[in-house]
Formats: structure tokens, sequence, C-alpha cells
């Protein structure tokens, strides 16, 4: 068979594979920090699965962000691809699917399993609180400044907590140990946390230690978060 012609046909087989491969999945790149990460995710799950699909997801490994990657915090989805480092060129979308937010309503954030080295840290939390707590998520160190944030003052949290019973222990999940130290000196011994080691980082708990807070106060009997943040979404979304 002549060179050019081999060639050709192999061109042409390697065009239909891949048409065939842009039709059986959906391919999206999540950017930013765990939050926004994971509501991408699962919204284009939601589509794909809607289109008898499969959904190849590139969970961006970013510094300051969300330095970890998808393995070494959830457990597989059915139907869902994990790969890491985005390749936007491959990618059929980059960002949130404003047009499937029924995926919140559809529960797909108990599709998010964590892995079980964090799901026995979160058993461990919630026993030392009893099973029957308060939690806050207060957002402080890397979005002081932010528009998108409505940040509720210490004091806002604190007559929140004090508005239930005064027996139940408390879990503040924040990123300041400033903020974890005028709590402490308030609520003493009802406070469950794992304590702060200040650094100039602008991330100061690892994303591990962030999976532990979302479940952990995902948990709780009663929540206050921070409004306009991912991450008090998530557990806002997960507690439905």
């Amino acid at each position: 068979m002549d060179k050019n012609i081999f060639y050709k046909i192999l061109l042409l087989f390697i065009i239909i594979l891949y048409i065939q491969y842009k039709r059986n999945y959906i391919v999206v790149c999540g950017i930013c920090g765990v939050g926004n990460k994971v509501r991408v995710l699962l919204s284009y799950l939601y589509k794909a699965r809607k289109e008898n699909k499969k959904l190849i997801f590139y969970w961006q490994y970013e510094k300051d962000a969300c330095p970890e990657y998808y393995s070494n915090l959830f457990q597989n989805i059915p139907d869902l691809i994990i790969r890491n480092d985005c390749i936007y060129i491959d990618c059929n979308y980059i960002g949130y699917d404003e047009e499937n937010k029924d995926y919140i309503d559809a529960k797909y954030y108990s599709l998010l399993k964590p892995i079980p080295i964090l799901q026995n840290k979160i058993n461990e939390y919630k026993q030392n609180l009893n099973n029957y707590y308060i939690a806050c998520h207060i957002r402080r160190t890397d979005s002081i400044g932010g528009s998108s944030f409505k940040h509720s003052t210490d004091e806002d949290y604190m007559n929140y907590i004090d508005s239930y019973d005064s027996n139940l222990k408390i879990y503040i999940a924040t990123d300041n140990r400033d903020t974890q130290d005028i709590f402490i000196k308030k609520y003493g011994d009802r406070l469950f946390i794992k304590p702060i080691i200040p650094s100039t980082n602008v991330r100061q708990t690892s994303v591990q230690d962030a999976i532990i807070d979302i479940y952990t106060c995902a948990g709780a009997n009663y929540f206050m978060g921070t409004e306009g943040s991912s991450f008090s979404d998530m557990i806002k979304y997960i507690r439905l």
C-alpha cells in the first residue's frame, strides 16, 4: 500500500475516534478553590448524565487556591474520570455551568465521599463534639477586602452561637489563628478546634483540613457560614 494512502487512512481513523470520543464525553476544567471546583464538577456531571455521557474533569492543582489533587480528597464517582493539569484546548467548558444548577436540588453533593482517612478524622471530630453541636465557618485571611463576601463580625457569630443552648459544643472552621483565639477566650472548653500555626502564607491550613472542616460543619445541628463563600455554600448544599 502506498504510504500516503496509509497515512490518510490512519488520519481519518484518528479523526473518527476523536469525534466519537467527543460524542461520549464532556470535558471540563475546574479552577480556583475546592468549593468552586466541586460546583463545576457536579454541575457538569449532572449535565453529562442527562446526555448519557461521561465527564472528564481536569482538577487543576493551584499553589494558593487549591494545592491538592482530587484523589487525595474524595473517592471516585461513577461516570467521572478525573485528570490533572488542565489542557484548555481540549475542554468543552471552563467554569460553572449556570444552565444545570438543578444539580443542587438533585442532591449531587451527596455523591461526594471523602477518602477514608479524612472520613475517619471527621467522625472523630463529631464524636468529640458529642454529635450534637453548633458550627460556624468564619472566612477571614484570604478574603479581607473582597467584594464578593459579606463579612459578618465576630459578634454576629457569637450572637448566633448564644441563641442556642449554652451546653452545646462549638466547632469553628476558620483560616485565621487570631479568630480562633477570640473564640477560645470567650467559649473555652465548649470549643473544639484544630489550632492553626500562624504563618505569612495566604493559606494557613491544608486542603485536607478544609475538607474535614466542610464535613464537620455539615454534620452540625446548627450552622452559620460566610455569605458569598463557595466554601460555606458547599457546606449548606451537603446539609440539604
